[in-house]
């Protein structure tokens, strides 16, 4: 048995971390403050990365989750200032109050009244959105931060061209903007599978080497994957489920190879994104029983395990954290 045959117990779990999967301990330091009430702890640490747009996305997306519940008190600190991070944070976290109100769900599980406070709770965001990136012309982080209200808001695809366009003027590769515009163009959100996936192509080849944007590519992948595993499993053919299980990504797997060939081929400095780019490669190499890959890439998330992905490969699961652990010692 070669030293990626190793098997553990399947029953063994792993200590599996979640809903954390970045490195920065400033963030965290900001993110503790909040909880204690500190509102403007985070914009200090938004302001300290105004010129690296990965980093304010990453600090711009966790503090606003740290902030549901603190929006309006934030836009109320925000209209007393000319503070672009004071709008940001403001924007952001109506965006997050929206879909912690909506819930993660798909639309048909989501009732008329939820909907009515998810829409007029997104709304809150456009203005402070458009208000810090007045302030910070050169800022792309707005612009992405729209392009998440926009697609909650379900507007016309024009619009959602026109942001993405203001988004890549200012940052060509930003990570989170560049999976909020695949989840545009899935067949979910009224796009079409043909058109995510030459996106996600299309990002492969204009990513500079070392990019991890690199990832979109088995990201688009999943979710194709996700739609026909729900048609498997709504036709009840056992067949067809272990069928795609065994056999969806080892089709595709010499093209993610070399999507995470150029990630590797150039050493660059930490990314903020790359924990949840190794999770989406891991994922893909394990279910295409490529070894040495989905080690590599398991060994670079360290356990820190992001939703997606691993929901996906989880669906019929009870337990995550579970599936998560047999997987991943079928490799380490």
């Amino acid at each position: 048995m070669g030293i990626f045959r190793r098997k553990r117990p399947a029953a063994l779990a792993r200590e599996v971390v979640r809903d954390h999967t970045y490195d920065d301990a400033i963030l965290d330091i900001a993110a503790e403050e909040m909880d204690a009430g500190h509102l403007r702890a985070a914009t200090t640490v938004l302001a300290e990365c105004r010129d690296d747009p990965e980093v304010r996305a990453l600090r711009a997306e966790v503090l606003g989750e740290h902030a549901i519940g603190h929006a309006d008190e934030l836009l109320e600190l925000a209209k007393n200032n000319t503070d672009p991070d004071l709008w940001l944070l403001a924007g952001t976290a109506f965006i997050r109050e929206a879909w912690a109100i909506r819930g993660s769900g798909r639309a048909d599980s989501v009732g008329k009244d939820r909907f009515k406070v998810f829409f007029g709770t997104l709304r809150k965001a456009v203005g402070p959105l458009h208000e810090a990136a007045k302030l910070l012309p050169r800022d792309a982080v707005p612009w992405a931060q729209l392009q998440t209200a926009g697609l909650g808001l379900q507007v016309d695809r024009d619009q959602k061209d026109e942001v993405w366009r203001e988004i890549v003027a200012r940052c060509a590769t930003l990570y989170p903007a560049h999976w909020t515009r695949l989840q545009i163009l899935a067949s979910k959100w009224g796009g079409s599978a043909e058109e995510m996936m030459a996106f996600a192509q299309g990002s492969v080849d204009a990513a500079p080497p070392g990019d991890p944007v690199v990832a979109m590519l088995p990201l688009a992948h999943f979710e194709i994957f996700l739609e026909q595993f729900e048609d498997a499993v709504q036709s009840r053919s056992a067949l067809k489920i272990a069928t795609l299980k065994m056999r969806y990504f080892t089709r595709h797997r010499e093209e993610i190879a070399t999507a995470a060939d150029k990630w590797d081929s150039t050493p660059s400095k930490p990314h903020p994104r790359a924990l949840q780019a190794h999770n989406l490669f891991a994922a893909a190499f394990a279910l295409a029983d490529d070894a040495p890959r989905a080690k590599r890439h398991l060994l670079g998330m360290r356990d820190h395990v992001h939703e997606v992905p691993w929901a996906y490969v989880a669906y019929l699961a009870d337990d995550l954290e579970k599936e998560y652990s047999e997987l991943a010692n079928k490799y380490l």
